[in-house]
């Protein structure tokens, strides 16, 4: 009888096999994963997916070795843990940006700075545990994170424009003021006319990039009959509840009014009860728009209409941009496409 015959091992992939399923070269893949110095967004983009496609690994004992870095970057998010999980952008973001990191084998270390103590405990790990930088997302101003972060000397990005600091912190945003004025226009163009805006934090750009130029935008339409107006501007902290409040308290102050926009999604779906609640259609009497494309949106009724932004892009150019800092002291500011989505939230009969 036959002996059975053992299956020979699958090739370890190689950065060869990277660099032509990605279409580049294996400069522009060694490049990549040692900082990602002189790799375009749209090179980093294509390795990054060849590297998730081929399964490639690279032998990071010998790359530490030869750098003399960790291979570690703490993601810095400066919310509470409980506004943290109950938000989907955060999520996606992690994910994304864990897997960008992953491409270069690197590791994220994840950190919550939701308040001063845990802010103060976020520096101090900074300067002790030796990682090579750091992303931020939804920095308070109140916690100084920024200052901290650069106190400690290591490279950070952004998530977002940081209000007053565009010069001083590299950062990767979504396109947030042509969103807002694709989002102004649409509504416009569907017949709005008595405009509410539900805005973020102020020291946040759904605070102060997307409703800024959503007015702008409103301020320009040229329409025939009455001229769109923006009557009225709320603020809140981006969760259903604060969006459900600033709906109640427009209804109060503008009773006629006929479209909303919300800076994010989960403001404008808090809007969506309130004036379901209160005997009003969607988008039949009040046509109601989004920001960010989350989770929920496109099937959830009525699905929303919003502008999407592409949490993978982002993630890659904040990795990217990271590296470039890390490796060259570069400080970059990207921003990112983004991409107005028509759903029934806006869409009349």
């Amino acid at each position: 009888m036959a002996a059975a015959r053992s299956e020979t091992p699958s090739r370890r992939p190689t950065i060869s096999d990277v660099a032509r399923r990605a279409g580049v070269s294996t400069g522009t893949v060694s490049r990549y994963l040692n900082g990602g110095r002189w790799v375009s967004a749209e090179s980093s983009e294509a390795v990054t997916r060849a590297i998730r496609e081929t399964g490639y690994v690279a032998n990071a004992t010998a790359r530490r070795l030869r750098t003399g870095r960790s291979g570690t970057v703490a993601f810095v998010v400066d919310e509470p843990p409980a506004r943290f999980f109950e938000d989907p952008n955060f999520e996606s973001l992690v994910i994304e940006v864990g897997q960008a990191l992953a491409a270069r084998d690197q590791t994220m270390v994840l950190l919550l700075a939701g308040d001063e103590d845990s802010a103060e405990r976020a520096e101090i790990f900074l300067r002790t545990s030796g990682v090579d930088g750091a992303v931020t997302a939804s920095a308070q101003p109140a916690h100084h994170l920024f200052e901290r972060i650069q106190a400690v000397g290591i490279p950070l990005v952004n998530v977002g424009s940081p209000a007053g600091l565009e010069d001083r912190v590299a950062f990767v945003a979504a396109d947030d003021r042509e969103g807002a004025r694709r989002m102004a226009e649409h509504l416009v163009e569907q017949g709005a006319r008595e405009i509410a805006v539900i805005a973020g934090p102020e020291h946040t750009p759904g605070g102060f990039l997307r409703p800024e130029a959503f007015i702008e935008a409103i301020g320009s339409a040229t329409v025939e009959g009455a001229v769109p107006r923006v009557v009225d501007v709320q603020h809140g902290d981006y969760s259903v509840a604060s969006g459900a409040e600033a709906m109640r308290a427009i209804l109060r102050a503008h009773p006629g009014v006929d479209a909303l926009f919300a800076a994010n999604d989960r403001m404008a779906r808090g809007a969506i009860e309130v004036l379901q609640a209160e005997g009003l259609s969607v988008p039949g009497d009040v046509l109601v728009g989004g920001f960010d494309d989350s989770a929920g949106a496109a099937t959830e009724k009525p699905s929303l209409t919003t502008v999407r932004q592409d949490f993978r892009r982002i993630a890659v150019e904040l990795v990217d941009a990271l590296g470039k800092q890390i490796d060259g002291g570069v400080r970059t500011r990207v921003v990112v496409p983004v991409r107005l989505v028509v759903r029934d939230s806006t869409t009349r009969p």
